[in-house]
Formats: structure tokens, sequence, C-alpha cells
């Protein structure tokens, strides 16, 4: 088979997408947008004027960005078009090429960055004209046929940010930016989580007409939203939009809360709601575990204090069908959805901030699999064989 291997083009398409994030944390100037494919690989714009243009040139091997280099003069050719189509450009917009490959001495890059602008347009042009680079000849022709005020104008504005952070070292640049909003040990899970987002952020956008993402601003707000759920007072939370699971798909002995609300006529909808809650539940519980966010201990003080709120709403119904001399089925049935209600309503949270009603209501379910608590008030005679048959398995 022929190998037809574009792993160090999509690097590059990743690195963009990556440094932007990195180049939006770092900007000077919060109320710039930032975009990826619209004016350039990556730009910053303020109310749609371009106000830098950016390549981004990613190589896994070595490399230089010499007089003849072809990123060197592809970049200027994508430039010289932009500015074609819009001479402005060169009043109020900066050009970046940002390059994990090196600047070489006495080379045109070099007296770029040292703002030798007239050094650098000399040694351009020496490749234009002499030059056979055969890869590079179309390049070198735009740029002969180019007037000399405008190349010097351009290369007045170009900037070189060279042997500049890999893919991989990006990230450890970003991680540097976010550990002052959390703890150390937890840098790792919010940059992992900001650069979800980012990457969703980004495929929205460039599916989009305008492939805009947004503001540092709104960056900010993003980075604070996440970072603030790993205090002390809170835990993330992760399963919102959680694929939808049939019952079908759980273990039978996972589905004994179920039955509890089957006890009270419960149909599919109200079925349907309690085993995503279920399930949203055991994925959170097992996601916090994992990432060493809680400790059992504290996962069963939090159960301990729901089967404390579920007694005392228990013995209120207890009482309330002592009113009946021989309560009939239909009224307890009444009765537990009653008690059902009350207690989904309530609002215990395992930390203080974290409101998501999924988790209680989810552990909740999962306590009632146990028949730890229940609804109906028949429910551990009426359903403790489903239990025995679990525990004989």
């Amino acid at each position: 088979m022929v190998s037809h291997n574009a792993s160090g083009q999509m690097l590059g398409y990743l690195y963009q997408v990556r440094y932007a994030l990195n180049l939006l944390m770092s900007s000077d100037d919060p109320s710039y947008q930032i975009s990826i494919e619209k004016f350039d690989d990556i730009a910053f714009d303020k109310e749609g004027t371009p106000v830098q243009l950016i390549q981004a040139k990613h190589h896994t091997t070595p490399a230089s960005l010499t007089d003849v280099s072809t990123d060197l003069w592809r970049t200027l050719n994508v430039w010289f078009d932009a500015i074609s189509a819009d001479f402005s450009l060169l009043d109020h917009t900066d050009f970046v090429i940002i390059t994990t490959a090196g600047v070489p001495d006495n080379s045109a890059a070099e007296a770029i960055q040292n703002q030798k602008y007239q050094k650098a347009y000399d040694r351009l042009n020496t490749v234009a004209e002499d030059s056979t680079n055969k890869t590079n000849a179309k390049f070198y022709n735009k740029f002969r046929q180019t007037d000399k005020n405008i190349l010097m104008n351009l290369v007045k504005r170009i900037k070189i940010i060279s042997s500049a952070s890999d893919i991989v070292n990006v990230e450890k640049d970003i991680q540097k930016q976010i550990r002052y909003s959390c703890k150390p040990e937890h840098v790792s899970m919010a940059t992992e989580r900001i650069e979800g987002w980012w990457f969703r952020e980004s495929v929205q956008a460039l599916s989009s007409v305008d492939p805009t993402i947004t503001t540092q601003r709104q960056l900010h707000s993003k980075i604070y939203e996440i970072t603030r759920q790993y205090g002390d007072d809170n835990l993330p939370i992760e399963f919102w939009d959680l694929d939808e699971i049939e019952e079908a798909e759980l273990d039978p002995k996972d589905r004994i809360f179920l039955e509890q609300l089957r006890l009270l006529q419960y149909k599919s909808r109200s079925l349907r709601m309690a085993l995503q809650d279920y399930y949203k539940a055991s994925m959170q519980r097992s996601n916090w575990l994992r990432q060493g966010l809680v400790f059992t201990n504290e996962l069963d003080t939090y159960e301990h204090r729901l089967k404390d709120a579920w007694e005392h709403a228990f013995a209120d119904m207890e009482e309330d069908l002592k009113d009946y001399e021989n309560p009939t089925e239909q009224e307890k049935i009444k009765a537990g959805k009653e008690l059902y209600r009350r207690v989904m309503d309530y609002d215990i949270r395992i930390r203080s901030r974290v409101d998501a009603s999924y988790v209680m209501q989810g552990t909740y379910h999962r306590l009632a699999n146990n028949l730890i608590v229940g609804w109906h008030v028949d429910f551990f005679e009426k359903l403790k064989h489903l239990l025995e048959g679990v525990n004989e398995q």
C-alpha cells in the first residue's frame, strides 16, 4: 500500500487552533476578536477590521526560516494578495509569522526581528532576483512585480516570533496562564475542559459563515466559569448534554429504582427522565472519583444527608396515611407521588455551589435502587425480592 501520511499537515491545523487560544489569553486588548481561517491562519480584528494577520508555521523536525524558506515566501505571497485586495491594511495591520523554526544569523528574518528593514528588503530582493528555486518561483515573480514602496511598508509591519512553542509545549504555555485560577492539582483538568470548549467553539465558527470565535472577555468569563468549579465549595458539572440511555442498556440490578416508580404508576416520560438523572449522576460520581476531586467518605456523607431528609418526609407520609382507617392502594399511590415530588424538589447539594439538579435526583435514584429509600409506603415489602435476587447472583 502507498502511504499518504498527512499527520504533519493535521498537526499544523490543530496548532492553529491551540495557538489561537494561547494568543487570545495573552492579548493586550480585551476587546479584540479572534478568528481562524477568516482573514488569515489566525487574525485579531476590531469591529471587523483586522489589526493582526498571523501565519502559524508548525514543524515536527528542526527547521530554519532562511532567505529561501518556502514558509517565508508563501507567507509573503498570502500577504501580497491581502494587500492587493485592501491597501489600507498597510496603515493599521501588523503582519505576524509565528513559527517553530529558528532564525539564522544574517538573514532577512533576523533583520526584521532587529528592525533593520532596509537590510531585510535588500536580502529578499536579492533572492527574488537571483534564486533559481523552482518551488518559490511564482512567489519571487510576484515580489518583483510589486511596487517597492508597498514592499518596504509591508516589511516594516512584519513581526516574526521564531522558535515558538510547538503543539505540545503550547499546551504547557496555556497551563501557565490558567495556574493562578485554580489549585495546582486541578490545572491539567481545567485546561482539558477549557481546550475542549475552545475546540468546539472553533469547529462551530469554522462551520459557519463567519469564522470569528470570541473575544478575550468572553474567554476569561469561560475560564472563570470552569476553574471556579474546582474550588473547595464546588465541583465540575460535565454531563448536562449526555446522550440518552435506554432502560435495556442497564444491568437488571440497576433497574430497581424504575420499579419503585412503577409502583406509583409512573409512565414512560417520567421513567425516562429518572433514568437520565440516574445515569448522569452515576457518570458524574465516577468522574469525580477518577479525578480525585471527591473521596468515598464525602459521597457516603452526602447519601446519609439525603437519606435523613427522606426519612423525615417518609415519616410524614406514614402519619398522613394513618388518617385512613385502611388506606386503599390508590391512596397509597397518591401519597407516594406526593412524597416523590416533595423529595425531588429538595435542594440538597454535595457542595454549596454544585447546583446541577441531576446530582441530587440521580443520587436519590441510586439509593432507591438499593431500597435504602422508597416512595410507596410498602416499597420494601413489594420489591425486596428483586434485591434478594441480585444478592443471590
